[in-house]
């Protein structure tokens, strides 16, 4: 970058058509953007929302554009707020996750900028796949390195909807979850099945032709971005046992631990490292672990940035204090250096 900016990102708010989580994260951002966001002043501000900022997967294009109306009306605090963001120039960005990627349809995409920014539709931009930032940062949201959740067409959803995506498996588990144990087992194994036809579709032409595309947008040679989509391919082999895993953990009501930056977060890295595109950090989100750590082999720094519903599955002080909120901020200078790193926010001032 050649100016100075501020970077402010955060993840899986999980707003829904309800506002029952007792964290109240609608209600919580709505006074972040304002305490923090809109209190600053300086270089350009940018708020990106690193994936599940919406509980917005699974419906057809028309009932998409409802439900993102419905979402916004039941949290007008952070609508407004949001509102008042764009207005004064701050650039918001939507990186799409494996609960919000109807957000990647271009009709949802255009009416989320017209609700947030009517005079300026551009201050709002959706990312179906990831954030690039040359040299300062990438963000995605996670999901794609996770054999359970990745979406190997995911890049269709910014061309046709997600009509034609299947659901990952751990979707098709969670899809109807007042069926017996044997159906949705089945309902496992046909969205394996329907990822392997995927993975082998992604190495055709035609999602040849929507990388490159997708290549210009993101700014980055188009080899490069070749490369990174296929760094996770999924596998039913590898999958199965781990969907196996999850789903005895699930009815035991225990939860999958690591504290540690995932290995797809260094591959990632390394690969825009390796094509001349480094970047100064790597920002994440998925798995509801706010950390920050280094990469392994990799100047880049990784963050986590958590989550700002109940769900906390990590070890820092959002699990003892419910009322500490993570996010990542990265400062840019003039000379495009760039410090910043894992925070912690709490309201009325703490």
């Amino acid at each position: 970058m050649s100016h100075a900016a501020r970077w402010w990102l955060l993840s899986d708010l999980h707003l829904g058509v309800s506002d029952d989580d007792p964290r109240c994260p609608g209600r919580v951002l709505s006074e972040f953007l304002y305490r923090q966001v809109l209190a600053a002043s300086g270089p350009q501000q940018h708020v990106a929302f690193v994936g599940d900022t919406f509980e917005l997967v699974g419906f057809a294009e028309d009932e998409s554009l409802a439900r993102l109306e419905s979402i916004l009306a039941r949290h007008l605090d952070t609508f407004r707020a949001l509102k008042a963001c764009a207005a004064r120039g701050v650039q918001l960005h939507f990186v799409c996750g494996n609960h919000d990627v109807e957000l990647a349809r271009p009709s949802v995409a255009a009416r989320l900028s017209a609700l947030l920014s009517p005079a300026e539709p551009t201050r709002v931009r959706v990312h179906p796949w990831f954030l690039h930032v040359p040299h300062v940062l990438v963000a995605e949201h996670g999901h794609q390195h996770h054999a359970l959740h990745r979406m190997p067409e995911v890049l269709r959803a910014a061309v046709n909807g997600t009509d034609e995506l299947n659901l990952p498996p751990l979707a098709a588990w969670n899809a109807h979850p007042s069926r017996s144990h044997l159906s949705r087992a089945g309902a496992v194994a046909r969205a394996c099945l329907a990822s392997e036809r995927a993975e082998r579709r992604v190495r055709e032409l035609a999602y040849d032709e929507l990388l490159q595309t997708e290549s210009l947008r993101l700014a980055l040679d188009g080899v490069a971005v070749r490369d990174l989509a296929r760094l996770s391919r999924f596998r039913t082999v590898s999958a199965l046992p781990v969907a196996a895993t999850r789903m005895v953990l699930s009815a035991t009501g225990r939860r999958v631990t690591g504290e540690k930056a995932p290995a797809a977060a260094g591959r990632f890295a390394r690969t825009l490292e390796a094509h001349g595109s480094g970047v100064s950090w790597y920002v994440s989100g998925h798995t509801h672990r706010a950390l920050e750590s280094a990469l392994e082999a990799c100047p880049t720094r990784y963050v986590n940035t958590g989550t700002w519903c109940s769900d906390v599955r990590g070890r820092g002080p959002d699990q003892s204090d419910r009322r500490a909120f993570p996010y990542a901020v990265v400062d840019v200078a003039r000379d495009g250096t760039t410090t910043g790193g894992l925070r912690y926010w709490r309201p009325n001032g703490g």
